[in-house]
């Protein structure tokens, strides 16, 4: 098992409408990606200066497990659509599950 840790920055000029979208596109996935087998999303709560802005937590069964939901169309239309279009900067890291 392993968790796949990504947090985005949304650029100054992102709308929260725009934010909003990203974060619903993204909580879509689960129904669409049967690979994923844990996946939490959450916008920051703004208790500390320079969070970023989203933050998701999502498990996999295997490397493999997690290359095919980077892959998938789902997941790539939502990049694509929603974060490319809003995010300053995206920060990843995949770590053995516990």
């Amino acid at each position: 098992m392993l968790t796949h840790i990504v947090l985005i920055t949304a650029a100054d000029d992102a709308t929260d409408e725009q934010v909003e979208a990203m974060v619903d596109g993204l909580r879509s996935l689960p129904a669409q990606i049967e690979e994923i087998r844990g996946y939490d999303v959450g916008r920051d709560l703004g208790l500390a200066p320079g969070n970023a802005t989203v933050a998701i937590q999502a498990t996999f069964a295997s490397p493999g497990d997690l290359q095919t939901y980077v892959d998938h169309p789902a997941h790539q239309r939502v990049v694509t659509e929603l974060i490319r279009p809003v995010a300053a900067s995206v920060s990843r890291a995949q770590v053995a599950a516990v």
